[in-house]
């Protein structure tokens, strides 16, 4: 067992440094599998590293039977030295032939999606990202989860 110890203790510096790129990781739940418009999701990310630069990508679980192809988003990023960005995206749920994209596990599926690449802040401090429902419709059915990554590159 001793002369396997350095082999397992490199295997599990590997695994645990998979993605030492994300400096940032939240998901919020969703009441009853339904994401209401209103309902906005609100992140608070500490920015350390003013030369580097980050990506931004929503994150969501979703249900085998969200009646959708896709969802509209708003994404508000609103930075440290007090700039507010705002961007609208598609995301896509369904392929072509209406099959659920993402990672899958039985009826849940989970999607990364890049909001915002190559963000560059000109000051430290806190970032805040809301991200809510641009649907026309109040309730979005199927949603489970909402959240937010952030690599650091």
């Amino acid at each position: 067992m001793k002369k396997h110890l350095p082999l397992l203790l490199l295997v599990l510096l590997g695994l645990s440094s998979c993605d030492s790129k994300k400096i940032y990781e939240k998901h919020i739940d969703n009441e009853r599998i339904t994401w209401n418009r209103f309902d906005v999701k609100t992140f608070q990310v500490d920015i350390t590293d003013i030369s580097s630069t980050y990506d931004f990508y929503i994150a969501i679980r979703h249900h085998t039977d969200v009646p959708f192809q896709s969802i509209a988003v708003q994404f508000v990023l609103y930075t440290p030295s007090g700039e507010e960005r705002i961007m609208e995206h598609e995301i896509m749920i369904r392929d072509q032939e209406g099959n659920p994209l993402g990672d899958g596990m039985g009826d849940l599926w989970d999607l990364e999606y890049p909001a915002w690449q190559g963000f560059r802040f000109t000051a430290p401090g806190t970032c805040k990202v809301e991200i809510s429902s641009a649907m026309s419709q109040v309730d979005l059915p199927g949603i489970l989860q909402v959240g937010l990554i952030v690599r650091k590159l």
